[in-house]
């Protein structure tokens, strides 16, 4: 079993101890002999009758919710996760030819009933795949994020950010107006909602332009390393940059057109 996306130490740690434990398992249960032959694009949740338990003999599984990929089996890994198909929101897709041997619940229990050894390995099994899946759910959720964020006031002239100056915080104008420019030269108003001093913080370089309060405002000021992690991790953050930037860009372009238009 393995993750498309890159996990903490502490889920390959746990994926090391996994591994061997399900292999040692493996060697203990009696399988029927009962094997199934799986094509490429099969769902591996219509093979399986209901109450039955797989071991992957050979191929790729990928484990999707929905259209995404959550997991990948491979050659040893047990799927104990078919107990009601109604329920069921995962499906086990075939990626190459498969092949999965497979044991009823009923008489996997009784097997583990008659040897404490055996039955000990599939707790320990059951408690790991548990460790696994917490831990990685944890280090892939994305909602919980919330960075630091300061609120600051500043009173009509007040200086926002200063170009030349290091970028440690993106603001988000929250209440009033500013006006950004360079050099002293206008380029254009900040509205409130708009996000500003993102550019500066992503590409790790100076301010390159300074933004003044024009009416006493309220802004929210977010740490540039929790800004780039809220970023990654919630796409209407990063879709509300870019839908400032090309407000930005256009009042721009707007500008410099009018500019041009007035020395002809």
């Amino acid at each position: 079993m393995f993750f498309p996306a890159d996990q903490p130490t502490v889920v390959d740690s746990l994926l090391e101890q996994y591994h061997p434990l399900a292999e040692a398992l493996s060697s203990i249960i009696e399988w029927p002999g009962k094997t199934l032959n799986l094509l490429p694009g099969a769902d591996l949740c219509h093979a399986l009758a209901q109450g039955q338990i797989a071991r992957v003999e050979g191929g790729i599984i990928h484990v999707n919710w929905k259209e995404r990929t959550a997991f990948i089996l491979q050659k040893g890994d047990f799927i104990t996760h078919f107990n009601d198909y109604d329920e069921q929101a995962l499906s086990y897709i075939v990626e190459e030819s498969a092949s999965v041997a497979c044991i009823n619940s009923d008489a996997l229990n009784t097997q583990l009933a008659s040897d404490q050894h055996a039955l000990q390995q599939w707790h320990n099994l059951l408690l790991m795949q548990s460790a696994i899946f917490s831990n990685a759910y944890g280090a892939s959720v994305k909602q919980g994020i919330r960075p630091a964020a300061g609120f600051q006031r500043y009173v009509a002239g007040d200086t926002i950010i200063k170009e030349g100056e290091p970028a440690e915080h993106v603001f988000t104008l929250l209440k009033g107006a500013a006006t950004a420019s360079v050099r002293s030269v206008p380029l254009g108003a900040i509205n409130e909602g708009e996000i500003f001093g993102a550019l500066a913080a992503i590409t790790g370089e100076i301010r390159n332009a300074t933004v003044k309060a024009q009416s006493n405002c309220t802004v929210m000021a977010v740490p540039k390393e929790q800004f780039l992690d809220l970023i990654k991790s919630q796409p209407e953050t990063c879709l509300q940059m870019i839908q400032t930037m090309a407000y930005q860009i256009t009042t721009l372009n707007n500008m410099v057109s009018s500019r041009v238009e007035s020395t002809l």
